[in-house]
């Protein structure tokens, strides 16, 4: 968590260093804390024409959930969502509505860890096994992808008339399908068996897409 808090902070400021005087020829600067199904995030904004702005930012999400369903087993999940964005948003009007386009580089993680009671049996990879001889299903599922990103969104980052403005974001991420890695410490079962689900569980997991819903509050100066 220290490690991202700090890439957070070396991004902006990177940004603003790098800025120097060429600003001066940019629509404003801006930049705001948010909220999303990324996770918390920071974003860094200009303005680089009359109806249009860039912006880029970092999002982080840690989450825990229990006894989540994937391919028929439950699982315990440990979720560590990482992304970088780089936007262009585009004021069709000339006012707050918006359209937006442009990338997600997500590093995202989910830990998998399911444990049965002992008399209890579990299907892996199409073969059914007592928990005695599966004993801990463990493993993780990593997106790792450059996942392009449409949107539509409410407010101006750069609003000349408004030093904070809260703003919405709507749109989807294209993502691709995760690696899963899954071990068994039992002693029973079969490598192919566990290939077979590490396979089952990435197509259940390849959504195609990933909804991502903000809001935020940025600060123009």
């Amino acid at each position: 968590m220290r490690k991202k808090l700090n890439a957070i902070m070396l991004l902006v400021l990177s940004a603003l260093l790098s800025c120097g005087t060429g600003c001066a020829n940019l629509r404003g600067l801006a930049i705001g804390g948010k909220v999303s199904t990324l996770g918390l995030g920071a974003e860094l904004a200009t303005g680089v024409a009359d109806n249009v702005n860039a912006r880029v930012g970092v999002n982080m999400l840690d989450l825990d959930l229990d006894e989540v369903e994937l391919d028929d087993v439950e699982y315990d999940l440990g979720i560590d969502f990482f992304s970088f964005s780089a936007l262009v948003d585009w004021h069709v009007f000339y006012d707050s509505f918006r359209i937006t386009a442009g990338v997600v580089s997500m590093n995202h993680e989910i830990d998998l860890d399911a444990k049965g009671k002992p008399g209890e049996t579990e299907e892996i990879g199409g073969s059914r096994y007592d928990w005695t001889d599966i004993g801990t299903l463990s493993g993780n599922a990593d997106f790792d992808d450059l996942a392009p990103y449409v949107g539509i969104g409410w407010g101006d980052l750069l609003d000349p008339d408004k030093r904070v403005e809260i703003y919405f974001d709507f749109g989807v991420a294209f993502i691709g399908s995760p690696d899963v890695k899954l071990n068994a410490t039992g002693p029973t079962v079969l490598p192919a068996d566990l290939q077979k689900e590490q396979d089952e569980l990435e197509d259940d997991l390849d959504f195609g897409f990933y909804p991502v819903l903000s809001t935020g509050l940025v600060f123009r100066f």
